[in-house]
């Protein structure tokens, strides 16, 4: 028996069919769609849990030089209060391992003295551990540029913990200097702009006019008289202690012939 078809009812299946094929080529744009969109994704989900893992260990970092002033007078960095009443100018090598010795030493001073004390970096690359201290104390200052001054600090911590030292070096800077809050693209500007090289210079010049001819070298500065005395080496703390105390002492003798004056 021959079933008429009427017209509602075709009409019925070719809409059907037309939805079916509508939704099949829905599909297929949506799985194309998905098909491009999802190396994107993916990398930016990576790319999220980097920034997440970078902040995390700057953080971890930044934490143990809670106590650097971001507030700084221009070419010299600060760990500690601004309004100390000694300063520890200690003129160091990043490649040396004296110095690495020496780091927490000024450290834990300034962070005991409750502002009493703080310390200032300048840098003294030697030349027999160059290019590496030269190029350590370059990439500090452009970490600074960016980071700030607690990251100067930290990046000389850093390169102490990871540096082969004694000219060795180390190889991840620009890893570091990205792990402590700089750029990849300004800090590879800024290393190779050579920019603090001058800086570098007048520090070691004016390390070498006070009579420092090895690192470290500490300038133990009395703030209310300006006097000031040179400890060698990597001292026990008592050492500067004593200096201080020295100074001290000093205060109500008369200021001496600056030709005369103990460094």
């Amino acid at each position: 028996m021959k079933i008429a078809k009427s017209p509602w009812f075709a009409a019925l299946t070719c809409s059907v069919i037309a939805s079916a094929a509508a939704v099949a080529i829905s599909t297929e744009i949506a799985d194309r769609r998905a098909e491009r969109d999802l190396p994107d994704a993916i990398a930016s989900h990576l790319e999220g849990k980097e920034r997440e893992r970078l902040t995390a260990k700057r953080d971890e970092i930044l934490q143990a030089w809670s106590g650097a002033s971001e507030v700084n007078e221009p070419g010299k960095r600060f760990y500690g209060s601004l309004n100390a009443e000694f300063t520890l100018v200690e003129f160091s090598d990043l490649e040396c391992t004296f110095c690495k010795r020496f780091h927490d030493t000024p450290k834990q001073l300034v962070d005991q003295s409750k502002g009493k004390i703080n310390w200032e970096w300048q840098h003294y690359p030697l030349p027999f551990h160059n290019p590496a201290a030269e190029k350590g104390a370059h990439a500090a200052e452009c970490v600074a540029e960016e980071a700030g001054n607690q990251a100067f600090w930290a990046f000389t911590g850093e390169w102490f913990a990871r540096s082969a030292m004694n000219g060795q070096g180390y190889s991840e800077i620009e890893q570091l200097a990205q792990e402590l809050g700089a750029t990849p693209k300004a800090f590879r500007e800024c290393m190779a702009s050579g920019r603090y090289k001058a800086l570098i210079k007048a520090q070691m010049d004016k390390g070498t006019a006070l009579g420092v001819t090895g690192t470290p070298a500490t300038v133990v500065v009395d703030n209310t008289t300006g006097r000031q005395m040179l400890v060698k080496g990597a001292q026990e703390p008592q050492a500067l202690l004593q200096a201080m105390s020295q100074l001290i002492q000093q205060r109500n003798q008369p200021a001496p012939n600056p030709d005369q004056e103990e460094q």
